[in-house]
């Protein structure tokens, strides 16, 4: 699939015109493969301290390659972290910071554009000449959310029934009817589309490989941008075996991984040590499984001579929490357990081997750096800088204050808004309920890398360190949402069906219950995250 608005397309072709191969200098740009694992924290991954072996394989990348001990992401849920993946923008700058947004109606009952607006990493490479595509494993990465443009291939698998192009048109259908019987027929006749914790990574890794052969086969020479994203990490916590009893330690309890998020789910605040040990170590064989099925891709990649000329960059687009400040899964708040990531680049003819760069490091950082590689310039300004040049021992560009929003509909009437900025070891956290003032916590992350602990309250009107880098972020938002072209057009509102899916997956509950109204309809910096109207 190509979808390329004219805008978009007109601002690529001025900067880059039609080239392809070496770029202008004569070196021959490397492929460049994009991985993001749902749900993977940071500290949940063996290279970066933890106890249990959950990621030989990552391990293994980053002993050959660069890690990058802290890595921010721009929020703590799917969707807007990988628009800011994609495009290198802030939530704020690129403008979806709460998928109500593909729900909005005006006073007359029409749809309101999503104000979505940036340039996608993959059409900058297509442009140059890359042959481009991804294949992903949930809802909020379809192309009616906006994402898409610049693959040659954009395909979703790992299909529920509800996003079956076939089988969720046959279930309406049979819902409609009432025809009870047929639903069950249906559900027979697909058990695995009805599977909540059927794995989908393998079907995925399975069609990037069947990808890269065809790409070898019909596109020799033309260099390649894979994009290939994970999500069995994500609840329900429910590997296949050995992954499931991996880290199971004797555990004879209740917690088996699912009914994580539902109203009479036992997973909550005060459950009993031995269960939350239990559903971490669930969570940990996830990681492991995902781990294993990457090791399988990287086997693909060095089968066909690939593995020297390419570019790897491993991430996740968000944390999971588990209680370290009162909630569970993600889409919560904006601590470090939910928005700290990975960030493992490997390409043995590009990078050193066994590199480790303390310096902070974000999402947005990751569009610049791909097509740094790629010797491409940005048709358009982003917020991220690129990182070989740390990645190989080199001073880089001064380092920004890496920023996380966060919309939270509670059901208390007008949205919190949450914001966090980590600025060399300072994390701020910053909260807001509707238009009220902001309040300040801040976190000394050389003391403690995590941001444990409730934090040190900060009077915002008497110190000038977050009002200033409030006001910075805020300029700097503007800038970078002015200079980018508009793209909600290219999105689509949610049927019935998206929203039954979404909610299946714990998307609903206390964060849907707001009731509709004119916090619904605000924009980002225009009455949203950093609006003090």
């Amino acid at each position: 699939m190509i979808r390329t608005s004219l805008q978009v397309y007109t601002a690529l072709s001025l900067v880059l015109g039609a080239c392809s191969g070496p770029d202008p200098e004569g070196r021959t740009r490397p492929n460049l493969l994009l991985i993001s694992i749902d749900c993977l924290r940071a500290d949940h991954v063996s290279s970066y301290g933890y106890g249990r072996e959950t990621t030989p394989t990552l391990d293994s990348l980053a002993g050959g390659g660069v890690r990058f001990e802290r890595a921010i992401s721009s929020s703590s849920w799917t969707l807007p972290a990988h628009l800011s993946m994609l495009t290198g923008l802030p939530v704020s700058a690129h403008g979806v910071d709460d998928d109500r947004l593909y729900s909005r109606r005006d006073a007359k009952g029409e749809a309101v554009e999503v104000p979505l607006r940036g340039v996608f990493v993959s059409e900058v490479l297509q442009s140059a000449g890359y042959a481009t595509a991804g294949f992903f494993t949930w809802k909020y990465l379809e192309d009616q959310f906006g994402f898409g443009p610049g693959f040659d291939v954009w395909e979703r698998l790992g299909h529920t029934f509800y996003s079956h192009p076939e089988v969720g048109p046959q279930w309406d259908r049979l819902q409609t009817a009432g025809d009870v019987d047929g639903m069950k027929a249906l559900a027979a006749e697909h058990p695995d589309l009805f599977d909540a914790a059927r794995p989908s990574a393998p079907e995925t890794v399975d069609r990037a490989l069947a990808w890269l052969g065809e790409h070898e086969g019909a596109q020799g020479g033309q260099p390649f941008f894979l994009f290939v994203h994970l999500f069995d990490a994500h609840d329900p916590y429910h590997p296949p075996e050995p992954h499931y009893s991996l880290f199971g330690e004797g555990y004879e309890g209740p917690i088996d991984g699912h009914n994580v998020t539902n109203a009479d789910s036992p997973v909550h605040g005060d459950m009993d040590p031995a269960d939350l040990k239990r559903l971490i170590s669930l969570y940990d064989g996830a990681i492991h499984f995902v781990d294993s099925e990457l090791a399988r891709l990287f086997d693909g990649l060095r089968a066909r001579g690939l593995e020297q000329d390419t570019l790897v960059i491993v991430t996740a687009d968000h944390g999971e929490e588990f209680f370290e400040h009162g909630h569970k899964t993600h889409r919560r708040q904006l601590h470090m357990e939910s928005i700290a990531v990975p960030l493992i680049l490997s390409w043995p003819g590009g990078l050193p081997a066994g590199q480790v760069v303390k310096e902070t490091a974000g999402l947005v950082d990751l569009m610049p750096t791909l097509l740094s590689a790629a010797g491409i310039e940005s048709p358009v300004p982003t917020a991220g800088r690129d990182l070989l040049p740390l990645a190989r021992g080199l001073s880089g560009g001064k380092a920004p204050g890496y920023l996380a929003e966060l919309t939270l509909f509670d059901g208390a009437g007008a949205p919190q808004r949450h914001a966090s900025i980590v600025s060399g070891d300072d994390q701020w956290l910053l909260t807001a309920r509707g238009p009220a003032d902001w309040k300040a916590l801040r976190f000394d992350l050389a003391a403690n890398p995590l941001g444990a602990g409730p934090g040190q309250a900060v009077d915002m009107g008497a110190s000038e360190g977050p009002a200033e880098l409030l006001n910075r972020q805020r300029a700097l938002l503007q800038r970078l949402r002015a200079a980018q072209p508009a793209r909600g057009g290219e999105a689509a509102a949610l049927s019935n069906r998206d929203l039954l899916e979404l909610a299946a997956m714990g998307y609903g509950g206390d964060d849907d219950s707001a009731d509709e109204g004119k916090d619904n309809e605000r924009l980002p910096l225009d009455g949203g995250v950093w609006s003090d109207d």
